[in-house]
């Protein structure tokens, strides 16, 4: 009764975790897809100024309302385990966060008059006021995720104990990576799926994936001269949240 019993409460365990040897799984996962990013406030700042070479202190603040990204071509990599129906994985993702040419508007703390992206540009503190933009190319970035996974095998037997078709969702922190002039910095990434195992080994697969992160770049510095005094301001800083929504497939390779 006791070596029944016994039995019986790791039948109980292993059907609850879903993890048997046959359904554990190491996996590799390469896609390709459209990114489609949504339009983001961004914050355009300089928090020191120079005057003839001595610092003084600046609190220099543009708000811009909403900038319209491109959409652009996404290309990655998932490398990752399953323990039966719980899963872990390192995702990698390239990301092109460019500008499109548009009108933005803009509203100012300080009176800025200067001269941007080829245009003279007069900003008075508290006034929305409407610039050109010519189009803004950002390096091609990349993104690298350590995500949680949980999957639902449909059809599943002994021969394919993952299933003929199973449905995954995933979540988990996210981070910028790129060159000097675009900072990164932690986001989220989350998203699901549906894969079709082709063999035991080779499959197919579709997915949605949501990612969100922060990011901060140097746009140079403002300066002039006037009456023997010149002037400039310290690093100006783009920050802005970039919210992308993917499409992907993909072939993924288990083993």
């Amino acid at each position: 009764m006791v070596k029944a019993g016994v039995t019986a409460s790791l039948l109980v365990i292993a059907g609850l975790s879903g993890a048997t040897p046959a359904s554990a799984q190491t996996f590799i996962d390469v896609f390709a897809g459209r990114s489609m990013p949504e339009d983001t406030a961004a914050t355009i700042t300089a928090d020191e100024a120079r005057i003839n070479g001595t610092i003084v202190p600046a609190r220099l603040r543009i708000d811009v309302a909403s900038l319209e990204p491109t959409s652009s071509t996404i290309y990655g990599v998932r490398i990752g385990h399953w323990f039966g129906r719980i899963g872990l994985a390192i995702d990698a993702a390239t990301l092109d966060p460019d500008v499109r040419r548009q009108t933005i508007r803009a509203t100012g703390n300080l009176r800025l008059e200067e001269e941007l992206f080829g245009e003279p540009v007069t900003i008075d503190p508290g006034r929305s006021v409407s610039v050109d933009i010519p189009r803004v190319t950002v390096p091609t970035t990349g993104t690298v995720a350590a995500l949680a996974m949980v999957r639902l095998p449909i059809g599943a037997t002994p021969a394919r104990p993952a299933g003929r078709f199973a449905t995954y969702a995933f979540a988990g922190p996210a981070y910028l990576v790129t060159d000097s002039d675009l900072s990164g910095n932690w986001g989220l990434r989350a998203g699901g799926g549906v894969k079709l195992a082709l063999t035991r080994t080779l499959s197919l697969f579709g997915e949605y994936r949501y990612t969100r992160i922060a990011a901060d770049a140097v746009a140079g510095r403002i300066g002039g001269e006037a009456m023997g005094v010149r002037g400039s301001t310290g690093d100006i800083r783009i920050d802005l949240n970039v919210r992308n929504h993917s499409a992907v497939g993909g072939v993924g390779l288990s083993f």
